[in-house]
Parts: C-alpha cells; sequence; structure tokens
C-alpha cells in the first residue's frame, strides 16, 4: 500500500542508475564558516520518513 497514493517521483530505473555511485563531498567550509552541524544518516532518515509520514501529505 502506497502511503501517497501517487506514482514516486524516482523512479527505480534511476536509483538503479546511481545505486554504487560514489560521490564524496568535503563540508569543511560549511562546517567552519557557516557552522553547520550535519544529521547522522540514522537520525537523516528517520526526520525524512517522519516528515512523509506526516507533513507530507498534507500539502
Amino acid at each position: 500500500m502506497s502511503i501517497i497514493r501517487k506514482e514516486p517521483l524516482l523512479q527505480r530505473q534511476y536509483l538503479d542508475m546511481f545505486y554504487g555511485l560514489k560521490q564524496d563531498y568535503d563540508i569543511r567550509k560549511s562546517v567552519e564558516e557557516l557552522g553547520f552541524i550535519p544529521k547522522s544518516s540514522k537520525q537523516a532518515l528517520e526526520d525524512a520518513l517522519h516528515y512523509l509520514k506526516t507533513d507530507w501529505i498534507d500539502k
């Protein structure tokens, strides 16, 4: 059962295209100059799922 009953914006074929693609980014400047503190991957995923379950459906 779909959460929002809509076709996904990202389809499986596009995910497959980027799977395993290694992209490294240096965020040091953002941390040093802007005080950016990135979330852990786990926390980012939990926040995204919470948003999709609650806020996104209403928009």
